[in-house]
């Protein structure tokens, strides 16, 4: 059974406020993408941090006052 991230895969939406301005902070995408140049296109189980199995991590950051913070998401199957 394959699992996809409902976030990347715009299926559901996070409104999160920062804590610090209450802005709405904005999704950046996977942590993972942000370590190096390539890794939004290898396969994700080679990039992948080590984090628990069916769980995608965003990190969504403050436009701003800069503020950022990192999200998990449940994968779901597919």
């Amino acid at each position: 059974m394959d699992f996809e991230c409902p976030l990347c895969n715009a299926l559901i939406n996070v409104n999160e406020n920062c804590p610090r301005c209450g802005s709405k902070m904005e999704d950046y995408g996977r942590v993972e993408d942000f370590f190096e140049p390539y890794n939004p296109y290898l396969d994700r189980d080679l990039v992948s941090m080590g984090e628990p199995k069916h769980q995608c991590i965003h990190l969504f950051a403050c436009p701003d006052c800069g503020y950022d913070s990192r999200i998990v998401i449940n994968q779901i199957p597919v």
